[in-house]
């Protein structure tokens, strides 16, 4: 299948602007609210926002040519505010770096080491709508707590993002 890059890249950019928008609704409720296992796939809304920020992370770093980057790195540790920094630069520098690319790079294989440490090969162009994927699905989770925890319910719908 043939996809541009300037498509992927478009869907990185939106990536970015929900998981923001999400963190913009997040900030607005209690500390306590933030940080309280609600039972979800990663626990709570902080836990579940830093998944995502470590899935973009570590396959943006796999894709920049270290298939052996772990997941999580000695130190790590996120807050609302770390996440607010550092995501746009792991998702601009990754937008940059699809730019840069021949549309042709995509149709390659890319090779990795999985957390579970498997050595893995898939299609470029699949990996990356992987990954915009992987945002949406757990961003849907992180409204909805937020919604349980009293907060505002924010659109993060593709069709309402400025850059399409």
């Amino acid at each position: 299948m043939w996809i541009s890059k300037e498509l992927l890249a478009r869907h990185f950019e939106y990536s970015l602007w929900a998981s923001l928008k999400v963190l913009e609704a997040a900030e607005k409720l209690p500390f306590d609210a933030i940080e309280q296992d609600r039972g979800n796939s990663f626990g709570g809304i902080l836990a579940t926002l830093t998944h995502i920020f470590l899935a973009d992370r570590v396959w943006f770093k796999r894709f920049s040519g270290d298939p052996y980057f772990a997941f999580t790195q000695p130190g790590d540790s996120f807050d609302l505010a770390k996440l607010k920094t550092e995501w746009p630069i792991v998702m601009n520098e990754f937008t940059a770096w699809i730019r840069a690319q021949e549309d042709s790079k995509f149709q390659e294989k890319l090779f990795w080491r999985n957390i579970k440490g498997e050595d893995k090969e898939e299609l470029m162009y699949k990996i990356l709508l992987h990954i915009v994927n992987h945002g949406t699905y757990h961003r849907g989770q992180v409204i909805t707590m937020i919604k349980q925890a009293g907060g505002e319910v924010v659109s993060t719908d593709l069709v309402y993002f400025p850059g399409m």
